[in-house]
């Protein structure tokens, strides 16, 4: 930029000393011109003819020259002024061909040429570097000018359109934007929805192929004009991913807990089929049974039923996580429902020596809440708080609560173990749990719960540090 501001001064400092020089030869040539005239007169004025003859001639390559001078200037001029209007950049200034006067002035044309060349191509270098890598993000992109997408008569150009938008809809590299609109007439009709700005999600596709686009408009002006730049992205397989993903999890853990009850419970039962039967595979009579085989058999029997128990009592859960109860929204104000639960947890706390503190409550806040739902997720995270907090010094766990505009977040805090990073990502699974006696039930009932309110349950953690969750309603 300096670099640019110094050429400029230096080219403007030249210009002025050249055109002094140009103003001082043209009015040399003039009074020469003059001179000579004032000559021719007092010759003829004394019947000189012969030496009359030769001033006027003298007098008419004068005017010739200084003609042809003025003429030189201007072509130059021209033809510079020329080249940068049509941005022919191959124009060349010789200033050995007009004299040293024109020297300085020909190698500084020379040099703004060669400034707007380099210009140019930076930006033809900018532009396709640029366009190189819109065309290769997975988001469709299209550009249009805004009057074109309302008129039905446009032969205008597409000013962009990308391969990834191409791929999506299924459509040609089309170059005229009635072409286009005239292939997929549904996605016109909802830009038009959405020309002043905005998003939507759009369904398309037929019974072999279905897809969910997730479109979005951006209005820009540029010099006076409207343009719309338009984002579209296929969001239905990326779903579908993540649903995959989930049930793969959720199926993960629902064969590691029944072959956990499911193995012992089938080793007992043949156990008790041996004991049982005879070599041949008969069924023994009860007299020919020992009292240690008896009890052998109760104890089977008894650790089967147990097993059998701790299944339904997973199934159970599994039912609870799967069958919310849609939340019966009232207004709770948030100090004193916040105070109940230190109530409701205050045996558990004292028991555990841990500190809980209230702070930075307002005293009018309030949320939209099914109260004994959100109950439930907080004695769930404070458990966990408690379970955290184990072994460690000064435990404590805060609750605090801060309100955005748009939004109100109410945090639990504990000075507790942490989480690894490596799974914090799996805690909300269902049936994921890291404690021994743990159902890995409660932070995903505890989600599934704010998702039912319109929010979301969120965690931040540092391992020997703290964890934080964060309990977000929408206001």
């Amino acid at each position: 930029m300096l670099r640019c501001i110094a050429d400029s001064k230096s080219l403007i400092y030249n210009n002025y000393i050249l055109i002094k020089r140009f103003t001082l030869q043209v009015t040399i040539r003039i009074i020469a011109i003059l001179t000579s005239c004032v000559l021719f007169s007092y010759l003829l004025l004394n019947h000189l003819w012969f030496s009359s003859i030769g001033i006027g001639f003298t007098i008419f390559l004068q005017v010739f020259f200084l003609i042809r001078y003025v003429n030189n200037t201007n072509y130059s001029l021209v033809k510079f002024l020329d080249a940068l209007k049509n941005e022919d950049y191959s124009v060349y200034f010789s200033p050995s061909q007009k004299g040293d006067s024109f020297a300085r002035l020909f190698d500084d044309f020379n040099h703004i040429i060669k400034i707007f060349k380099q210009n140019k191509i930076e930006k033809e270098a900018q532009y396709k570097y640029f366009k190189h890598i819109l065309e290769h993000v997975n988001l469709g992109i299209i550009s249009i000018k805004k009057d074109d997408l309302f008129s039905k008569e446009s032969n205008e150009e597409i000013l962009f359109l990308n391969k990834a938008a191409c791929d999506i809809l299924q459509q040609p590299q089309h170059k005229y934007w009635h072409r286009f609109a005239n292939n997929v007439p549904w996605l016109v009709s909802e830009i038009k929805k959405t020309a002043d700005g905005g998003k939507t999600l759009v369904d398309f596709g037929d019974e072999t192929e279905k897809k969910q686009l997730s479109l979005e408009t951006i209005e820009i002006q540029l010099l006076g004009k409207t343009y719309l730049i338009i984002t579209f992205q296929d969001i239905r397989s990326e779903i579908e991913q993540k649903e995959i993903e989930a049930w793969h999890n959720v199926i993960r853990v629902l064969a590691h807990e029944m072959l956990n009850s499911f193995t012992p419970v089938s080793s007992l039962a043949s156990s008790v089929k041996s004991i049982t039967e005879d070599e041949q595979g008969n069924l023994l009579s009860i007299d020919k049974l020992e009292k240690e085989d008896i009890q052998d058999i109760n104890m089977a029997v008894t650790t089967i039923k147990k097993r059998s128990d701790g299944l339904l009592a997973f199934v159970k859960d599994y039912r609870t996580i799967s069958n919310v109860p849609i939340p019966l929204l009232n207004k709770i104000n948030i100090k004193k429902f916040l105070y109940s639960i230190e109530l409701l947890m205050k045996p558990v706390i004292e028991e555990a020596r841990i500190t809980l503190k209230l702070s930075h409550i307002p005293a009018n806040a309030t949320i939209l809440a099914d109260s004994k739902l959100i109950e439930q997720v907080f004695i769930n995270l404070i458990n966990n708080s408690i379970h955290a907090l184990e072994g460690r010094e000064n435990p404590t766990i805060k609750i605090n609560c801060t309100i955005d505009s748009n939004k109100t977040t109410i945090s639990v805090h504990d000075n507790g173990n942490g989480i690894e990073e490596r799974i914090l990502n799996q805690i909300f699974i269902p049936f994921y749990t890291t404690k021994k006696n743990g159902s890995g039930i409660g932070l995903s009932l505890s989600k599934n719960i704010m998702k039912k309110h319109g929010g979301s349950l969120l965690v931040r953690s540092e391992v020997g540090g703290y964890t934080t969750f964060s309990l977000v309603f929408k206001n």
